[in-house]
This record gives structure tokens, sequence and C-alpha cells, in this order.
């Protein structure tokens, strides 16, 4: 195991790690994953020790820092910030997973985790434990994890109907991964499908779903809420970083260039078009505000946290909703850089159109839907936050 590492200094290397990340992302999306070498250096990082607690060696990392972490990840390619969120929620599951499961799982602290939650499979309950069966989708950085949850229908016999649901944790050797990601963006997340066939699970690497979890070992804000709420609050910083790419881009391929609307039109700098100007500046606007709203929402919920132990159902709204904003916002400034290029931002050697295509995909995943929007509207009305991920 290597020494320990403070969230500082995991930040510095990962910001030393942007050019080469960056530069290699059309490489990573051709190979439809992660690269193995690159996924050795984030791991030699300690990206993926960041929510282990300090109790174990790790950094126990501050909710702000992660996503601090995730946005320089995805300002560089959304797709390695977005396997990486995953891959680092290994830390939670030592933390709250029992003692001897969590030794055996994660026995040094620089494991990837990844899988998926949605309840795919069917988990057959048989003496001290569970018999595993089924096939999951969009398990993001599989190819280089150490472990792997399903989340899994809970039977009390073969023939009866399910009685709950619960996230069945085993090494990645157990599963057969397949290649199957084949998409239209995050093209180096590798969130191929996997699955599995009468696998046995010990009760004891068993995590309910929807519940706070009644083995939590260890204090502190990161790991007092339940996993929906702590493992996907980070997801921020993905469309956070990935805006801010694409203005930074937009800006530097404006600079310079001449453009000329009409065919007798005398040409004139591309940054002094009034269309120009006004679409770079709602882009940062809206980028600026989005930004805001993550940052101010989360520093507001981890102060409660660290007060109280919990906090209010206004706050978990707000956190929420400044994630939902962040997402829908992604897209909106992606779309208007790529019309405000222009006939360019079609080809293939300009950045914009991956770019739009990762803020369209990542607005795809199941908990960033409209269904969840509608229902914090609900909470504002007195409507329970349940099932919300807040």
């Amino acid at each position: 195991m290597m020494s320990a590492l403070s969230s500082e200094d995991i930040l510095a290397n990962v910001s030393a790690l942007v050019p080469e990340i960056s530069a290699r992302a059309a490489e990573a999306g051709r190979a439809r994953r992660v690269l193995p070498d690159l996924a050795e250096k984030l791991r030699e990082a300690g990206v993926f020790r960041v929510m282990f607690p300090k109790a174990l060696g790790g950094p126990e990392m501050p909710l702000a820092r992660q996503i601090e972490l995730v946005e320089t990840l995805s300002y560089a390619d959304a797709s390695v910030g977005w396997a990486c969120k995953i891959n680092f929620d290994s830390g939670y599951f030592a933390a709250v997973l029992g003692e001897a499961a969590a030794r055996d799982l994660y026995p040094t602290l620089d494991l990837a985790t990844a899988g998926q939650a949605s309840p795919n499979g069917r988990a057959v309950r048989v003496p001290g434990g569970f018999r595993v069966t089924g096939r999951w989708g969009f398990a993001s950085g599989c190819n280089h994890a150490d472990v792997l949850l399903g989340g899994c229908a809970v039977l009390e016999r073969e023939d009866a109907a399910p009685s709950g649901a619960i996230l069945a944790f085993a090494p990645a050797s157990c599963w057969t991964i397949e290649d199957t990601w084949h998409s239209n963006g995050l093209l180096g997340s590798g969130s191929h499908h996997y699955s599995t066939q009468d696998l046995f699970v010990p009760d004891e690497r068993v995590l309910v779903l929807g519940e706070k979890n009644r083995r939590k070992r260890f204090d502190g804000p990161v790991y007092a809420a339940e996993a929906g709420v702590a493992l996907v609050l980070p997801m921020v910083g993905v469309p956070l970083g990935l805006m801010r790419r694409a203005i930074d881009e937009a800006l530097k391929f404006i600079d310079g260039r001449v453009f000329a609307a009409r065919p007798r039109e005398r040409p004139a700098p591309m940054k002094d078009l009034a269309r120009v100007k006004l679409a770079m500046a709602h882009a940062q606007m809206m980028s600026g505000a989005a930004r805001a709203y993550a940052y101010g929402t989360i520093g507001r919920y981890w102060d409660e946290m660290v007060t109280r132990g919990e906090c209010s159902i206004e706050t978990r709204r707000e956190v929420a909703m400044a994630r939902f904003h962040a997402l829908r916002t992604a897209r909106e400034v992606t779309q208007l850089v790529f019309d405000t290029i222009g006939a360019p931002a079609v080809y293939e050697t300009l950045p914009f159109g991956a770019l739009l295509r990762d803020a369209i995909a990542i607005n795809q995943h199941r908990v960033f839907s409209d269904d969840f929007i509608e229902g914090l509207g609900g909470v504002m009305f007195g409507g329970s936050p349940e099932g919300m991920f807040i």
C-alpha cells in the first residue's frame, strides 16, 4: 500500500495528470474504456482512495473537494471524471460494510469499485447469504475495477415475489464483463454490461437499498448519509468540468480567427462579432451560476452535517436541485458553444462535438431524469423526499 495521501496531495497529483488525460481522450474513446496505463496512474495518484476513512489511513476527502476532484478530471475528459467518480465509491462501501467484509473486499485503499445499483438481478436467499443471478448495464470503469456490485431484488425462495432490494458485492473475478459499450457519448468510460450466474454472496457482503446502513462503523459527514445520497452528490463535478472545458476551448478557437458571414463581406475578427460576444457571455454566466449554486449548496449541506449529523430537507432538496441544474446547464452551454463556433464544430479534430455528446449522455442517467426533478418539485409542496437521492 502507498504511503498516506492527503486530499491536497491527491488533487495535486490529479492536476498533474490533466494534460495527458486530455491529450489521450480520443484514444480512450476509440478503446471505449479508461486506458489501462492511465487507470494505473490514477490509482497511484490516490483517486480511488478518496472516500476511505482517516481511521483506515484514507484522506476522508470532504464532499466539496470530491467535487473539485471530479471537476478537474472531467475538464480533461468527462469519461474519466465520470468513471473515476464511480470507482472511488470504494471508501464509502468499506466504511459501511461490516469489518470482515470490508477487509476482504478492500484489503488496500487503492481498489476501484464499479457496478449498477438498479435491482436488475435476482438474489435468492440461501443459508448464510444469497444466490445472485443477473445482468446489468452501464458499469462505468468496470474494466479496471477490483470489486463489482449489482442491485438485486430479494426473493425468500425461488418462486417467491420480491421482498426487498440489496446491493451485492463480490470481487471483479466473480463477474463476466461483456463488450457492449458502443455509445454516442462518454465513449471512454467503459460502461459495459456485466453478468453473473448463481454467485453466492454472503450476508456480510450485502447492503440494503433505500435505508441508512445500520452497520456504519465510522462517524463523520461523509458516512452519515445513506449511500444513494453520499455517492450521487459528487457527480455534479462532471458537468461543471465539462462546461469550463467547452468555454475555454471556444475562447481559444475564436481568438485570432477571422470570419465573413457573406461572400462580399470583409472578414472580421470572430471575437468582435456581436453574436459571438453575446453567446460567450451567456455561456460564462450560465456556467458560473451553476458552479456557484452547486458549491454553495454543498457547503451548506456539509456545515449542517458537521454540526448536527444531519441536514434539513430544504438543504437536501437544494443540493439535489443544484446537481440537476448543473447537468441541464452543461447541455445548454455546450450546445450554445457548438452553435457559436459554427460549421467547423462538426470536425472530429476539434473537441466541440465530443463535448456536446458527453453533455447529452450525462443527462441520460436514470437518476438525473425529469421524473426526479418532478419529485423535487413535490418536496417543495411538502411531499416526501424518499427515493429522491437527496
